[in-house]
């Protein structure tokens, strides 16, 4: 428990700390009118709160909190009612609270605020202890929405570049988290890691040895689009057992900070014993961080095609056989796949076998269709599209 005029100190500071920062729309569908919660997850620092104070509308009538405000520690669930308090002395009527899990038991007043009519939004960056309050207490009572850093478009607007292949290698270095955009030094991205490691996985996993987390994290950044075993990452990282390693994945995966994609397959069974892919959230963070990834740039390439298809899709796998290989298989709203293969330029020596892994992951998923996203070219191969990435990205 706090003092109220503490926390109305920290609400009216963060508000003119946010005021003179430029904002730009974002491509999501946000829906503000609704009888339900609205709650956005997502990687720290990708622009969750400002799309919030953007698309809500009137800001005037907005109360926002930020609970990582150290000024905030020991708040309690009965000090949102001192909130609710500053509201109305100030005519405001619509609650935004940032990083709300920080909480606890934020979910039984976020339920209560809800039944009296109160307008509530929400953020967070862990997916797993939102959704674990949110699934007990909130059910049926809220609408949730992912957020990613920019996408190429966004990235065109903010930056104010043209459209193109020198526009999207820039994208690739770059990645869209905004702030880095803005300031552009690697060191932020590595601050970054470190941040959401240690607040977002060590302190609310109580793990002490944060070291062996930052290990595994610039491992699979490292690593971006290539197959892992967790047996093998604890040969090689030396961790204490292959459970513990399984668990640091699943709390990098849990921040947002790195995903793992299933091999193709019907079975659940097959899905969960083949090896996995692994993508980062943004492709700049993984360059900053990575030991090896700077002259890859077709693994660049991969894991932007990664992230823009799963702001539409979260049935994404890969497929591989005996002989061939395709980067996605993805299942859309009607349940029907479609085949896409990745390769930064097709040239004789490698186009028979990108267009053999397209066929036959096509043919094994009974997929509707299959593409070829290169990063510039645009051509016609039988059933198959090629495409430049930079205009699929605008057309996706």
């Amino acid at each position: 428990m706090i003092l109220e005029e503490q926390i109305k100190t920290v609400i009216f500071e963060q508000i003119g700390n946010t005021n003179n920062k430029e904002y730009i729309s974002r491509n999501i569908d946000f829906l503000k009118k609704g009888n339900r919660i609205f709650v956005i997850t997502g990687v720290r620092r990708c622009g969750k709160s400002t799309l919030l104070k953007t698309s809500i509308g009137n800001s005037d009538s907005c109360i926002s909190i930020n609970f990582e405000d150290p000024r905030l520690e020991g708040f309690s669930v009965n000090d949102f009612y001192k909130i609710e308090k500053i509201a109305e002395e100030s005519g405001k009527n619509i609650f935004i609270f940032d990083e709300i899990q920080n909480i606890p038991e934020w979910e039984k007043y976020a339920r209560a605020a809800h039944e009296a009519g109160k307008n509530i939004y929400i953020t967070g960056s862990n997916a797993s202890m939102l959704s674990k309050e949110l699934g007990t207490r909130l059910t049926g009572r809220y609408k949730q929405i992912e957020l990613f850093p920019f996408q190429y478009s966004e990235f065109l607007e903010y930056t104010g570049k043209k459209q193109g292949r020198e526009s999207y290698e820039d994208y690739l270095l770059s990645g869209g988290f905004p702030e880095y955009l803005f300031e552009q030094n690697p060191e932020y991205l590595r601050t970054l890691l470190k941040d959401i490691i240690i607040r977002d996985i060590a302190v609310r996993r109580n793990i002490k040895n944060e070291h062996i987390l930052v290990k595994l994290a610039v491992f699979l950044l490292s690593n971006t689009g290539k197959e892992f075993s967790y047996n093998n990452i604890t040969k090689i990282l030396q961790i204490k057992s292959v459970r513990s390693t399984i668990d640091y994945c699943d709390y990098l995966q849990e921040s947002y900070l790195v995903e793992f994609v299933s091999r193709f397959s019907f079975s659940i069974k097959q899905q969960i014993g083949n090896p996995k892919k692994i993508y980062c959230i943004d492709t700049g963070m993984a360059k900053a961080n990575s030991l090896s990834l700077l002259e890859d740039k077709g693994r660049m390439l991969e894991n932007s095609v990664y992230l823009q298809l799963r702001t539409k899709y979260k049935d994404i796998q890969y497929y591989k056989d005996e002989v061939s290989e395709c980067d996605f298989i993805i299942k859309d709203s009607e349940n029907k796949h479609i085949a896409v293969q990745v390769c930064w330029k097709l040239t004789p020596n490698n186009l028979q076998r990108e267009i053999d892994g397209l066929k036959n992951a096509v043919k094994a998923a009974n997929a509707i269709k299959g593409i070829i996203i290169s990063l510039n070219q645009e051509d016609l191969l039988g059933d198959f599209t090629v495409i430049p990435a930079w205009k699929w990205a605008l057309e996706f």
